[in-house]
């Protein structure tokens, strides 16, 4: 009788796989998975504009007046006694100038477009954190199923075996081996299905982050409540979350162009030198020219447009930052029943791997029969299925509090990190 007491062992040990590990290091490593953020695509093309809007927020701070030259050829012709053709020219070199109120309200619109092109970066740092934790649970899901598929065709692989023992000693029918070749079959076919899923979603984590290593332990932690209060989870993600930046960097980009308009709604002086060659050379003229245009009702106009965006954009500041609290609060709860739900299946599973281990002990010992068996230990793979998938659920809500508390990876950005970073 040892097969039935191997089999009886592994239903036994088969329900804490993935759940006994007290410090499993089951998410990327900190410093592959900043590497990885960095050069996903929406990274990229983020650093791409933020490098962009620099260079044009420079532009603004140096300002746009250029000079301009002007230069004339002319042929004066005398109709009086004596009559003459004489050649004449001139040069001319203007400049419009840039009064300082306006510069000022240049350069804090230049400020301004920095700051939000940086927060945008910050965004799209922050999306591939959620893109990168999504996809790894996903695979972490598929890979954890993979293996429990696997231990699951160990054990049915072990029934045959079991039950070849009792029909040698007269205990059971032959037709008992069919059952269980049948039910070896399909957990074969579970398994091989499971381990594609695991190799499709290995398959997409990789294609979007290809620099990250993917690898997991033989088991995960077991999963723990929150730490701290609501209030204060909620405070953390106020105070980093690139999406809230982003939005009043907006605000701030339209109330500076207001300013900038409103600047513009003045004189636009203009200051240049001319020299003119007359009389064919016997007249020498250097003189200043200066000119004034005048504002016109368009820049009325395009003035009380950029207010109007600006004071839509400090709304929408204001009502993102109150959905953002109120998803926060949710996340956190959340987080916290995950918990309660996983605790609730992981005693379900425990119990239902009890029921299967006394079921195969009884049919070790010529009680009860193979289907009662076989049904047990179904409900006891969809118990530990159902207990996998609540404590990866706990394990990735609590993943994601981290994430948007900047406690998981490194996120914050800033101008010389934005330049920097390989």
């Amino acid at each position: 009788m040892n097969a039935v007491h191997t089999l009886t062992l592994a239903l036994a040990l088969a329900a804490p796989v993935f759940t006994t590990a007290a410090n499993a290091d089951y998410l990327p490593d900190p410093a592959a998975a900043e590497a990885a953020l960095w050069a996903s695509p929406m990274v990229r093309n983020a650093r791409g504009e933020f490098a962009a809007q620099t260079l044009r927020s420079q532009g603004l701070q140096r300002g746009r007046e250029e000079w301009t030259v002007g230069a004339d050829i002319l042929q004066r012709r005398i109709q009086t006694t004596p009559r003459d053709d004489q050649a004449e020219w001139g040069l001319a070199l203007s400049r419009p100038l840039r009064l300082p109120a306006r510069a000022a309200a240049d350069r804090a619109l230049a400020g301004a477009l920095t700051g939000h092109a940086e927060a945008s970066l910050g965004e799209a740092l922050h999306e591939s954190g959620r893109q990168l934790l999504a996809l790894w649970f996903d695979w972490l899901n598929e890979a954890s199923q993979a293996a429990l598929w696997q231990a699951q065709w160990a054990l049915a692989d072990q029934q045959i075996a079991t039950v070849n023992a009792r029909i040698r000693l007269g205990e059971a029918p032959r037709s008992e081996r069919i059952n269980a070749e049948a039910a070896l079959a399909q957990v074969r076919l579970q398994q091989q299905l499971a381990a594609m899923r695991e190799q499709q979603a290995r398959n997409r984590l990789s294609a979007q982050f290809p620099g990250l290593p993917v690898t997991m332990d033989d088991t995960l932690p077991q999963p723990e409540q929150p730490r701290g209060t609501v209030e204060a989870y909620v405070n953390a993600v106020m105070a980093h979350n690139h999406e809230l930046f982003r939005a009043r960097r907006q605000a701030e980009v339209r109330q500076a162009e207001a300013l900038q308009l409103a600047k513009r709604r003045s004189v636009d002086p203009n200051v240049g030198l001319f020299y003119k060659n007359e009389a064919g050379g016997n007249e020498h003229v250097l003189g200043l020219n200066v000119g004034l245009t005048l504002p016109g009702a368009a820049r009325r106009t395009d003035q009380q447009a950029a207010e109007q965006l600006s004071a839509t954009a400090q709304d929408a500041a204001i009502l993102l930052a109150q959905r953002l609290r109120r998803e926060a609060r949710a996340d956190f709860e959340t987080a916290v029943a995950q918990v309660a739900n996983w605790q609730q299946a992981d005693r379900a599973a425990q119990a239902l791997a009890e029921a299967a281990r006394l079921a195969a002990r009884g049919y070790s010992l010529g009680e009860g029969s193979l289907d009662q068996v076989l049904v047990n230990r179904r409900l006891a793979l969809e118990g530990q299925l159902m207990a996998q998938q609540a404590q990866l659920s706990a394990l990735s809500a609590h993943a994601r509090l981290k994430l948007d508390s900047h406690q998981l990876w490194p996120l914050d950005v800033d101008a010389d990190s934005a330049h920097a970073h390989p």
